[in-house]
């Protein structure tokens, strides 16, 4: 059995992860947008700043700041005391916790960010789990496609998906200009900085240590 990923999923998402499989997490990618569109309760509790595009079916939570420039496309459910900064593209099928930061000039599509996830400056994020606590250096991007198109195979298991970037379990972190993906899965609190290139795969401190080693 591989070990949890995640700690804790927040109430809003247990209906989603009610048949995760540890095993293949992968399988709850292509259910998050469905999941968006049906779950979502379009509204805005939170406060905007300039000129912004928001979306009709998206809701903002109370607390939630989305500044200048930014554009929000739905489906999409941002959670309470966030910040989408300037400039944020939220291209929907996406759910965003608590307390996260959407930064300048950072893209998210087809993905879960549960609470506390801080993706600041110059982020991509497609087709992508982030647990909670994660966070992106500067440049740091998540790689959904390969170069040709063929589907992610996860250490000799077909996941049936041509799209899949990244699965960081809580507390994992990548530096400034790291790109992980196609197909990375990290246990929690694996920290990734460097030029290091990892093929499609699941990966702990230890792995990632020996791997590293053996280049």
């Amino acid at each position: 059995m591989a070990p949890a990923l995640f700690s804790s999923i927040p109430p809003r998402l247990q209906l989603l992860f009610e048949s995760f499989d540890p095993e293949q997490p992968w399988l709850i990618i292509p259910k998050i947008e469905e999941y968006v569109r049906a779950d979502v309760r379009p509204g805005n509790l939170g406060t905007v700043q300039g000129d912004i595009w928001i979306d009709d079916d998206v809701e903002i939570g109370a607390g939630t700041v989305i500044e200048h420039g930014a554009v929000v496309k739905g489906p999409a459910i941002i959670g309470k005391d966030c910040e989408i900064r300037a400039h944020a593209y939220i291209r929907g099928g996406v759910v965003i916790g608590d307390n996260c930061v959407i930064g300048h000039a950072t893209e998210v599509i087809r993905s879960v960010l549960m609470d506390r996830v801080r993706v600041d400056h110059f982020n991509y994020i497609g087709d992508s789990l982030l647990g909670a606590g994660v966070h992106f250096g500067a440049g740091a991007k998540t790689a959904n496609l390969r170069f040709d198109e063929k589907e992610i195979v996860i250490d000799g298991t077909q996941t049936g998906l041509k799209k899949f970037g990244a699965i960081l379990g809580d507390g994992c972190q990548l530096g400034v200009n790291v790109s992980v993906g196609p197909g990375i899965i990290f246990e929690p609190s694996v920290w990734l900085v460097g030029s290091l290139l990892l093929p499609a795969g699941r990966y702990t401190r230890d792995s990632l240590k020996q791997y590293r080693s053996a280049k």
